[in-house]
């Protein structure tokens, strides 16, 4: 059955989804005076594989595809495997997701998704992605 950490975020998560939308659909992200900046950037002078994801989805919810993608392409094309993990782990009601869930979750697909975070996070600097 669910836990009660299941339910409540099966409520939680979409409401926090809504306000951190709002949140940086107002909050420009890309100018000097915005409060979060990245700890790994500053301490090194790197990026780390989620720097520009800020920015990026501030442009996702402007529509600007395009530019989020400029910003972190990894970010971007990880939305649909993060989406479809959360879907099944608190919205699988009836167990009716269970073959995605054994994809999403297969030791294979989250070594891949290592690998790639990893890979992408060198490719980044090396690059200048």
């Amino acid at each position: 059955m669910f836990s009660r950490v299941d339910k409540i975020m099966t409520y939680a998560f979409p409401i926090l989804l809504v306000l951190i939308g709002l949140f940086y659909y107002f909050a420009n992200p890309d100018t000097q005076h915005f409060p979060i900046q990245c700890p790994w950037r500053l301490c090194t002078g790197t990026l780390c594989p989620a720097c520009g994801f800020q920015r990026a989805l501030h442009a996702l919810i402007h529509g600007d595809i395009g530019q989020a993608l400029s910003y972190n392409y990894f970010f971007v094309l990880s939305i649909p495997y993060a989406l479809a993990a959360v879907l099944v782990s608190w919205y699988n009601f009836g167990h009716r997701l269970d073959g995605l869930k054994r994809i999403v979750f297969h030791p294979a697909v989250l070594k891949a998704y290592v690998f790639l975070f990893i890979a992408w996070w060198i490719a980044r600097n090396l690059l200048n992605l």
